[in-house]
């Protein structure tokens, strides 16, 4: 399980997440204040405090403020076997003191200055090893070296299906079949979901359409600004104009 983006903090009011395929990675939310309603096909609910949510990284699912409120919380993005989880996993934190205190912990360390400092990031990896063991079925080792290459490499822009497939000595159609059995998406996408994601990352550091894309294995600004419209329903231009001349502070949760 890899650590992608954390931070914690009051969300604006205008925050809203919709994922109408699937995200690639899944969100973790320590919900602390207030409340989310959250939407998958035709079931709605309401998300309360004091839990723990994880989301599946391979359902598609909306949600949004409730109407009188926004809502506080310390969250994670974690990218791991998305087929582990097909369901909003709840975890009430009365329920376990262990998840509680790591909650808890993250939220001190952030508060506190701490966000980037080795001593953080140790814990969040802490407590995603606790949720994988207890909370996430395993049994998925044999492409854990093909996400750890993937995850390594793909910024370069010659990076491709063939050639992951070529590396790890598969042929491409065998590969894309075990790859999709696994999860839940082709690996075609999950490149391209890695990518974008990053891609959101340096655009709300305020880097530019051109370094973007470059950076994050497109070879002209062109196809990374079709792709990321056609994920995130904006250009990256506009993305990065709203994030970069948002308040400071905490990191918000995208």
């Amino acid at each position: 399980m890899f650590l992608l983006m954390m931070g914690q903090g009051e969300q604006p009011w205008d925050w809203k997440v919709d994922e109408p395929v699937s995200a690639g990675y899944a969100r973790i939310y320590f919900l602390e204040k207030g409340v989310i309603l959250y939407r998958e096909g035709d079931r709605e609910r309401v998300l309360q405090p004091g839990h723990l949510y994880v989301f599946s990284p391979s359902m598609p699912y909306a949600m949004r403020h409730a109407p009188d409120a926004v809502f506080t919380c310390t969250w994670l993005h974690a990218d791991f076997f998305p087929a582990v989880l097909t369901r909003l996993l709840d975890i009430p934190l009365e329920e376990d003191a262990a998840a509680a205190r790591f909650g808890a912990l993250l939220r001190e360390l952030i508060c506190g200055g701490e966000m980037d400092a080795p001593c953080t990031e140790m814990a969040a990896q802490a407590f995603l090893s606790y949720l994988q063991q207890r909370y996430l079925p395993s049994g998925y080792a044999p492409l854990e070296n093909v996400i750890r290459y993937i995850r390594q490499n793909f910024r370069n822009s010659e990076l491709s299906v063939s050639r992951i497939s070529e590396n790890f000595g598969y042929t491409p159609e065998h590969f894309i079949r075990l790859f999709s059995r696994n999860m839940g998406m082709t690996p075609y996408r999950y490149l391209t979901n890695l990518r974008l994601y990053e891609a959101c990352r340096l655009l709300m550091e305020n880097h530019t359409v051109n370094d973007t894309a470059q950076s994050v294995g497109y070879e002209d600004a062109r196809s990374f600004s079709h792709a990321f419209q056609k994920r995130y329903g904006i250009p990256p231009r506009e993305y990065r104009f709203r994030h970069a001349n948002a308040e400071a502070g905490f990191p918000k949760e995208i």
